[in-house]
């Protein structure tokens, strides 16, 4: 009942965060930007990011291996293609995570050392939009950035820092105090190889989705400077993050639009390219669904699934 209570909470936040939007900005002249965007730009977005999901799932593969799951490249791509699938439909931005903590455990009674691969996964991608975000701040010329970013930002930088260096030399205290949850995360600052190829992957991915937006704004011939991107991107991701609105609907359009303001975009132009981007999430997750249900196998496999929605996930 409480869960339900907040899943509402969230949708009625989404719905007078979009109201308040479609309030402000002129939805005809949205529509006039949306009309005249250049759809090749927009195919070339949606290519690339789904080329970029396939590479987080190889990453994923790579933080897995490390929790002696040794599925193969594939059955890792399925995955990931699934929970951006279920993500388009699921009340929560971590609803993706949990089908694919689910596949990953299904059948081998790891679910724990499943969940810890997906929160490494999420971790990886969280230090490269932090990394891009501070180094953003050196691009940042000529453009009035709040200071509670700036500091925000370097406070973030600060505490990523301190959190991936304590595991080395208080691994052991931090295993006591954490418990088996701790302990089996540890191995990953065990074998630093791994985990440092999977930053770099996350960093070369949010670099596409950096490219990503690049191509939306030259869609919509948006005079957006390059450098800016950098600040953008990390930024609005964040704040999508924050578990206040149904999958960030509403929150994420907002901050496209405060964000985009900062570089003189207008309200409008802003959120047109608030809607490129969320065409592009929705088009690449579809086709990831699309292309999981035609793989008649992982079909029957995902039907039978089914009860991890009814709560009977693991029985």
């Amino acid at each position: 009942m409480k869960k339900r209570f907040f899943t509402l909470l969230k949708g009625l936040i989404s719905i007078l965060l979009l109201a308040y939007l479609f309030y402000k900005v002129d939805l005809k002249e949205v529509w006039q930007h949306l009309k005249h965007a250049n759809i090749f730009y927009l195919l070339g977005a949606l290519g690339l990011c789904l080329i970029g999901q396939a590479l987080c799932a190889c990453r994923w593969k790579i933080l897995a291996r490390l929790m002696d799951f040794h599925n193969s490249l594939k059955e890792f791509v399925i995955y990931y293609f699934a929970g951006m699938f279920f993500s388009l439909f699921l009340p929560t931005l971590i609803g993706g995570d949990v089908v694919k903590c689910y596949y990953l455990a299904r059948g081998k009674n790891k679910t724990l050392q499943s969940i810890i691969t997906v929160l490494a996964d999420r971790g990886t991608g969280l230090i490269s939009l932090i990394l891009i975000a501070w180094g953003s701040l050196f691009l940042m010329d000529g453009v009035p950035v709040p200071a509670q970013f700036t500091w925000g930002i370097k406070a973030a930088g600060i505490a990523m820092i301190a959190g991936l260096i304590a595991p080395f030399f208080a691994g052991d205290l931090l295993a006591r105090l954490g418990g088996r949850t701790i302990e089996l995360s540890l191995i990953y600052w065990k074998r630093p190889g791994a985990l440092l190829n999977s930053i770099l992957i996350s960093f070369g991915f949010q670099m596409m989705i950096i490219i990503i937006h690049i191509l939306i704004g030259l869609s919509l011939g948006l005079a957006i400077p390059w450098k800016f991107y950098f600040f953008l991107v990390p930024l609005v991701v964040t704040v999508s993050m924050l578990p206040v609105s149904l999958s960030g609907l509403g929150v994420r359009e907002g901050a496209y639009v405060y964000f985009l303001s900062l570089a003189n975009i207008p309200q409008a132009e802003a959120l047109t390219f608030a809607f490129g981007w969320l065409f592009v999430v929705f088009a690449s997750s579809l086709i990831g669904g699309l292309a999981l249900f035609k793989t008649p196998a992982r079909a029957k496999q995902i039907e039978k699934g089914t009860d991890l929605f009814s709560g009977n996930a693991g029985k």
